[in-house]
């Protein structure tokens, strides 16, 4: 009975070495191509979007102007559609009420090719007096300071 469990498993020990070999000189003889689209899993909703932003650090203003006949909807469609900035890209944006949310790739420094570094900022118009204020997170390092300053200036050209 031992004898026969053994050679048993000898068989299928050199059945397996033989698959082995066979599925690999296959492989190696055959050109596969790998389908390397993604499926969205998951899809943020506005509200998640703002959460990531950390939008209750955005309360440093930048920026204020005033800007007669300021519509947010009009400010945000010049931003996404006609607004084009080689020295940051618009990645979104979000509207609750009166306060338009950006969430945008920058570099540093700022005439600088590579838009590594999100930033978001919020721009709020008050109606009161026609006032537009850019708000950005406080930054500690001067350089990052100073790209915040002129992505602000920039923001209040595009939608003025």
């Amino acid at each position: 009975m031992e004898v026969l469990s053994a050679i048993i498993s000898i068989i299928g020990i050199i059945v397996h070495i033989i698959q082995k070999a066979d599925h690999s000189s296959y492989r190696s003889s055959s050109i596969s191509y790998t389908d390397t689209t993604y499926q969205v899993v998951h899809e943020f909703t506005p509200q998640e979007k703002l959460d990531n932003m950390n939008i209750d650090s955005l309360n440093i203003c930048y920026k204020t102007a005033g800007i007669a006949n300021f519509s947010i909807e009009n400010a945000r469609r010049m931003l996404l559609n006609k607004y084009i900035q080689d020295d940051f890209y618009i990645d979104d944006i979000i509207i609750r009420q009166n306060c338009m949310y950006i969430k945008l790739m920058h570099s540093i420094p700022y005439k600088s090719v590579n838009k590594c570094y999100g930033a978001s900022f919020s721009i709020n118009f008050m109606t009161v007096n026609d006032g537009v204020s850019v708000y950005g997170s406080k930054k500690i390092n001067a350089d990052e300071e100073q790209v915040f300053k002129e992505i602000a200036n920039e923001l209040i050209k595009a939608v003025s």
